[in-house]
């Protein structure tokens, strides 16, 4: 349970980072991996917490937490978007 915590800590803070510290600051190449990073390790925290979490799940859910991280700060920091630059 600690790693799993700490893999979620750890994953959210670089997520946050990512989104905060690096959007402008470096290329999008870049800002899009941390962000990808981030998404899976939050997905891998996700996953330790369960009892026995299945082959198919760590297989799903790395990727799709991979994606949707990148999807969602490219969301918000979009030309309309909530956090618009």
């Amino acid at each position: 349970m600690a790693l799993a915590l700490a893999t979620i800590s750890v994953s959210g803070v670089l997520f946050l980072g990512g989104l905060v510290g690096l959007h402008g600051a470096r290329s999008d190449a870049m800002w899009s991996a941390v962000l990808a990073v981030a998404g899976a390790g939050l997905a891998a925290g996700g996953l330790l917490v369960q009892d026995r979490p299945e082959l198919d799940s760590w297989i799903v859910a790395l990727p799709v937490g991979a994606a949707l991280s990148v999807v969602h700060g490219k969301a918000l920091f979009a030309t309309g978007g909530p956090f618009r630059t």
